[in-house]
């Protein structure tokens, strides 16, 4: 499993995070883009981010998915990583709960694909969508959509974009409410996540809500996630700097 998530913040401040990110894929790779959680107008505007944020990186293709209900594995196969750009993300999942999206991400992971997700795009990677309406500008959810569950690819761990410190007591709640923990990130901040490693990279810490606790993770530092078969998702332990 390679995942890389992003808090938010402008492009400039994750060129580290893009280098790492470019790092797991083959030479001359490709890319697709899902925009969903934005409005559509906006679409072709996030088109030209992306392919701005990664002029200095050569990608063979760069190509949008605007339908996820058309999306098969014959074209998805195609691509070496997917970027999953921010906006609503109730909107996002609402899409993507009218597709077999959640089981072409499972096999694209499988496969060895690359999945990249910045803001709405990180957090619906997580356990649960609660934590997207946390802080003063939090999401609303104008949509059709009722289970606010994730599509689990870190097992129990829900994630928290955006995050201030302000929000260390709603994020605390929403820990023993429900028993899931949090990874909290900044906008300045991201984590890339392999086979269970995850390491902090950006210009600010991210930090891991748990069992009425909270961790600390400054960059360069990481975390091993230990998935157990059949139980929760837990923490094996802790920092170690890189």
């Amino acid at each position: 499993m390679k995942l890389i998530m992003s808090g938010g913040g402008e492009s400039e401040n994750f060129v580290e995070l893009d280098q790492h990110f470019l790092s797991l894929l083959p030479a001359n790779p490709t890319l697709l883009l899902i925009p969903m959680a934005g409005d559509p107008s906006t679409f072709d505007d996030a088109l030209d981010r992306i392919v701005e944020t990664f002029s200095k990186i050569h990608f063979d293709t760069i190509e949008m998915m605007l339908d996820l209900q058309s999306l098969d594995w014959g074209t998805l196969k195609e691509f070496d990583a997917i970027y999953i750009d921010g906006g609503n993300t109730f909107r996002l999942m609402d899409q993507v709960r009218r597709s077999h999206f959640y089981e072409l991400l499972r096999k694209f992971i499988h496969k060895g694909g690359v999945i990249n997700g910045d803001s709405a795009g990180a957090i619906i990677l997580g356990s649960h969508l609660e934590t997207a309406h946390f802080g003063e500008d939090g999401d609303d959810n104008e949509t059709e959509l009722v289970s606010y569950q994730g599509l689990n690819l870190l097992g129990d761990i829900a994630i928290h974009c955006h995050y201030e410190e302000s929000e260390k007591d709603q994020i605390a709640e929403f820990v023993n409410e429900y028993g899931l923990p949090v990874i909290a990130l900044h906008e300045t901040t991201g984590v890339a996540i392999e086979d269970f490693e995850m390491k902090v990279i950006g210009s600010a810490k991210a930090e891991l809500y748990f069992e009425g606790n909270r961790v600390e993770l400054r960059p360069g530092e990481s975390m091993r996630l230990k998935d157990e078969p059949h139980t929760r998702f837990r923490i094996a332990w802790l920092t170690s700097q890189s």
